[in-house]
């Protein structure tokens, strides 16, 4: 996306394989992979976004799926925002969709998930978050801190368009104080 459109920007987070995660961790899931009891999932939004885009709403699609186990019963995921708890003891499918309703977590340019087995194992296999931006107002004036004052920031040519009209009723000046009808 380039700044300054509204639009979507796509995330993609993608182990080299498939992480196999199980809440009886470090026992293997099928297939042999010893399991972990959590997964960290870290998005860092520097560079996806222009500086002054804003993100309008988040969506975290999670891809996990059973690991077909013989016995297996019904797996349990808990799906943590930092020290946040967004979904406990959710039901395991092929995948699990997250509306981010607080998009102040956001505002360091980092998300960082968790993921971590409740109840039985699974695979993970990716997630993908989906970020709706609008874009911002123009960096061209600012606020400043501890004053209600608005700056504005002053184009290049403006500067040069100043001297120039100055100069110029100067010069106007000094032409009409020696014009012939002035002294009389």
């Amino acid at each position: 996306m380039f700044p300054g459109l509204a639009g979507a920007v796509t995330l993609e987070h993608a182990p080299a394989s498939p992480i196999c995660l199980g809440a009886a961790a470090p026992a293997p899931c099928k297939g042999g992979e010893p399991s972990l009891s959590s997964y960290p999932v870290d998005y860092h939004l520097s560079g996806a976004l222009g500086a002054t885009d804003i993100v309008t709403g988040a969506q975290l699609l999670l891809h996990l799926w059973d690991d077909k186990g013989h016995g297996d019963g019904s797996e349990k995921i808990d799906i943590a925002l930092g020290e946040r708890l967004l979904v406990h003891n959710a039901d395991v499918q092929h995948e699990v969709v997250i509306e981010l309703s607080d998009l102040s977590m956001l505002d360091d340019g980092h998300l960082g998930i968790t993921l971590t087995a409740r109840k039985g194992d699974f695979f993970f296999g990716g997630s993908t978050l989906t970020l709706s931006v609008e874009p911002g107002a123009p960096l061209s004036s600012f606020v400043m801190t501890g004053a209600l004052a608005s700056v504005a920031t002053v184009p290049a040519p403006a500067p040069l368009v100043l001297l120039g009209l100055g100069l110029a009723v100067l010069a106007w000046r000094r032409r009409a104080d020696r014009s012939p009808l002035r002294r009389r």
